[in-house]
């Protein structure tokens, strides 16, 4: 298997994880949105709390044809970079696109 498909792979399975936990711990439905062919992969939440209404991405990865995962939203405490250091994505093939292009710089990971 190519990296790429790894990694898609790999992506695909910790984010259908991560839904399944919020979704037993959360009011709020949680939307899978994958994206086999160009490589995007997103959860959503979509729910109410009293009057208003929650709704939104809050979990954007990219898996490029160059082989790179880019962290484009994270909107939890679960450090999803992390997740993918530990299962063997090494950081020049992570991109912290949530941060400035300028700020990567100095970060320890790819990038672009």
């Amino acid at each position: 298997m190519d990296k790429v498909t790894h990694y898609r792979n790999l992506v695909r399975s910790l984010l259908s994880e991560i839904a399944a936990t919020f979704s037993q711990s959360n009011q709020w439905e949680i939307i899978e949105i994958y994206d086999e062919k160009r490589g995007h992969y997103a959860l959503f939440t979509d729910g109410w709390k009293d009057d208003s209404r929650d709704y939104g991405c809050f979990m954007h990865l990219e898996v490029k044809e160059d082989g790179k995962i880019w962290l484009r939203r994270d909107g939890t405490d679960l450090e999803v970079g992390q997740s993918l250091l530990d299962e063997g994505v090494p950081k020049s093939d992570i991109v912290p696109a949530f941060r400035s292009p300028t700020a990567r710089l100095y970060m320890d990971y790819a990038v672009n």
